[in-house]
């Protein structure tokens, strides 16, 4: 006969400190909720005779080793102590395999508990307080969690979207889609879903929030309940910022009965089943299902006998999908039953990996009020990756529970192909599914798109907070943008883009601006009121125009300079940092670099720099990573990053010592200090200082000799100084030299012929180019 496995003690703690003196600690908290749990089995010694202690993985503090120091705090010694693993299936997992190592007769009595105090971490942080906890190790030394982080494909790192705020989106407008559902519409049902959650949590004395917001205070945006990414306000979003822990003691009916546990007490377990999702997201085969939650759930509704025989259910909640998506499989109506005995993670509260701890404590004592009945503990982890199911009952099972409760060949058979991941793509798309992350200003900082080519391959690309149209259609609440179709393009930053219609229109130019006379192109950066600083847009456009210039063969020359008298570019826009740093947005620099100059390591064409004013950090990099300078007699030139706490990083450090040499370059770069054109040109980083007023003149002179010369040779001649210079000396540079791709294309180029032809003939040189 089976000695079946039984929970006979569930705890909980919760700190509401009034100062962080009074804050209590993780694995603290963790201890007073296994105490608890002590309390609650109602016989003497339970804690002297647990064989195994798993302490949930936790983020709120630094430890070396948080389960040895709870064990210590308890004066117990199991067998085996372990700090498990993080993800929020893990207290269902660690209880259910628990159950089966007491039913093998391995253990005959195991503790899972789990804690975090992450409001009193955010409390000191807002007062600027040191917490008197236990000193944190080094991060070498503090302990590795299983399940820690998750394979994320490289698209999805790039734009951020990493965090689960971000990611469960693609779900929810995704479902709506599928089931045939407006956004207003989803949003209600969310809404009235959370309603339940809330109403739950405000009767559970355990609840961090004890009110019970209704369904319209829920769904409606407003500064208290500000969209945190679409579709989602903050009041549809799991809550981290709790202190609190929970415990559950399970063992075997025998040592229960032995101990004097009351038989109604005791909570039978009758099985579960887990699968699991790729880690990468971007790796799935669809955001309208979960293969792994579906054989889960079934797995769940056949050992009771039918969905129709579960009279309890907590559903896993830490965004309204995933309740959504599990009642959708279950087949029942949310309006007719209660998906929570616990009350949500954003209402009750989402102490991050440890919630189905805290719930498996309510189903617990749900079921001992009732007396009958089996009740569903649904968890997952990840971003709807890890799924995990367990059955909990007030009465002794049929007969064993199964050692190998996994069910994911089933989910692995109903899951669809995965389309392929592309990293570079340009062309149109299809809308597969998006979101939006909002800043606290209330707008959104950018769109995110998750889009299929007509080849049917997946790609991520984002929708820049400028292109309104397309924002516009992926925040409507009247239509779901689902099946939108679109163009993508690589832009400046290495990152793609989307923009919904057939003939999607390159971004127009706001700060530059383009002339081209002849072989020569003239660039102007165009924010004189902002001394022509560069922000990310000015860069990005910048950036683009040299990549044009760079591809087109009829441009043979080119020159840069800023619009209006007082400033060539008074370099990085700090105001304009600054503001997107308060918005949370990111702060990019195209891939190459600052005016799509200082990291452009290729350009074999000349560039020259016409310095009209100021040329400050960033602008004197930009004017440097030029083959020429002039400069107006006005100019002055300085790397002033130290006396703001930063340092020329876009080239200035690396390249003014290579062009006037170290110790002249020492004495500017370590002072901050200005230059004025003159001195520029004595130590040689200015080619030629022009008289007042005739700056462009002198720039277009440099650049009428150089186009009166071959272009060919001219790339090649540059491209030979430039990377002659990583060769490790002269022999081997002059080895290298005529491997070039530069070298190459001017022998096999026409200019190599019509040069020694014009001069024969003596006339001038035809040149192509080509």
């Amino acid at each position: 006969m089976t000695d079946h496995a039984v929970i006979v003690g569930v705890g909980e703690f919760c700190d509401r400190p009034q100062t962080t003196t009074e804050a209590l600690e993780p694995v603290e908290l963790m201890a007073r909720a296994v105490l608890s749990a002590s309390d609650d089995g109602g016989a003497h010694g339970i804690l002297k005779i647990v064989d195994t202690v798993d302490l949930i993985g936790l983020v709120s503090w630094r430890y070396r080793d948080p389960v040895t120091d709870l064990c210590q705090r308890l004066g117990i010694s199991p067998q085996r102590a372990t700090n498990a693993s993080m993800g929020g299936e893990t207290p269902v997992r660690l209880i259910h395999d628990a159950a089966i190592a007491i039913e093998a007769g391995r253990i005959g009595a195991a503790l899972v508990v789990g804690g975090e105090a992450m409001s009193s971490r955010r409390m000191a942080k807002k007062e600027g307080a040191r917490l008197d906890w236990t000193p944190p190790p080094s991060r070498e030394e503090t302990v590795r969690f299983p399940n820690s982080s998750y394979q994320t494909a490289r698209p999805a790192r790039a734009l951020g979207m990493l965090d689960p705020a971000r990611i469960y989106p693609f779900y929810e407008v995704a479902t709506q889609a599928e089931w045939g559902e407006t956004p207003q519409e989803g949003q209600k049902r969310s809404a009235d879903l959370w309603a339940t959650y809330a109403e739950v949590a405000s009767r559970n004395p355990n609840a961090w929030i004890d009110s019970a917001p209704a369904s319209e205070q829920i769904g409606q945006v407003s500064p208290g309940n500000r969209m945190i990414c679409w579709p989602y306000p903050k009041l549809m979003t799991a809550n981290p910022i709790v202190n609190q822990a929970a415990a559950v003691i399970v063992m075997s009916e025998r040592k229960a009965r032995e101990l004097g546990i009351p038989a109604d007490r005791m909570i039978y377990l009758h099985g579960g089943a887990s699968a699991e999702e790729s880690e990468d997201y971007l790796a799935r085969d669809s955001f309208t299902h979960a293969t792994a939650q579906t054989a889960v759930l079934a797995r769940a509704t056949e050992i009771v006998g039918g969905v129709e025989h579960l009279n309890h259910l907590e559903l896993y909640s830490c965004f309204p999908v995933v309740p959504k998506m599990a009642l959708h499989t279950l087949g029942l109506d949310p309006d007719s039953v209660s998906p929570t005995v616990t009350g949500g993670l954003t209402f009750f509260g989402g102490p991050l990996n440890n919630y189905m701890t805290h719930a498996t404590a309510a189903m617990v004592r749900r079921l001992r009020d009732d007396q009958e009945g089996l009740g569903l503990l649904y968890g997952q982890g990840g971003y709807l990756t890890k799924h995990h199911a367990l059955i909990l009952g007030t009465t002794r099972p049929g007969g064993p529970l199964d050692t190998d409760y996994s069910v994911q060949a089933k989910a692995e058979v109903a899951r669809q192909p995965v389309p392929e991941l592309l990293e570079d793509y340009r062309g149109p798309a299809t809308i597969e599914t998006y979101t939006a992350p909002y800043a606290r200003d209330g707008e959104p900082l950018q769109g995110i798109v998750i889009a299929r080519t007509p080849e049917g391959k997946r790609l991520m690309a984002r929708v820049p907070d400028t292109d309104t149209q397309t924002l516009d259609l992926l925040t409507s609440m009247e239509h779901n943008a689902i099946g939108t179709t679109g163009q993508v393009r690589m832009d400046t930053f290495g990152k793609l883009v989307f923009t919904a219609g057939e003939n999607a229109a390159e971004p127009q130019r706001r700060f530059t601006q383009v002339e081209r006379d002849g072989h020569l192109t003239m660039v102007t950066i165009n924010r004189p009121e902002a001394m022509n600083a560069l922000d990310t847009a000015t860069n990005a456009e910048l950036a683009e125009i040299f990549d044009e210039f760079d591809r087109d063969p009829d441009q043979w020359v080119a020159i840069i300079t800023g619009a209006g008298e007082r400033a060539f570019s008074a370099g990085n826009d700090l105001k304009e940092t600054a503001r997107l740093m308060k918005r949370g947005a990111p702060i990019e620099t195209p891939l190459t670099g600052f005016a799509g100059l200082t990291a452009r390591f290729d350009l074999s064409k000349p560039v020259i720099a016409a310095v009209n004013g100021v040329a400050m950090g960033g602008g004197f990099e930009v004017a440097l990573a030029c083959d020429i300078i002039v400069a107006a007699q006005r100019a002055t030139f300085a790397l002033p990053e130290p006396k703001v706490g930063l340092a020329a990083l876009a080239g200035g450090l690396l390249r003014l010592p290579q062009q006037i040499g170290t110790k002249q370059a020492m004495g500017i770069i370590l002072t901050g200090r200005t230059v004025q054109a003159e001195e520029g040109l004595a130590l040689g980083f200015v080619n030629e200082v022009a008289p007042e007023g005739e700056l462009m003149a002198v720039a277009r002179e440099w650049a009428d000799k150089m186009l009166a010369v071959s272009p060919m040779s001219l790339r090649a001649s540059k491209a030979i100084v430039q990377r002659s210079q990583s060769e490790p000396d002269l022999k081997a540079a002059y080895k290298a030299q005529d491997r070039y791709p530069e070298t190459r294309a001017l022998f096999r180029s026409t200019d190599v012929r019509e040069g020694p032809a014009a001069f024969a003939e003596k006339r001038k040189p035809r040149w192509t180019g080509k």
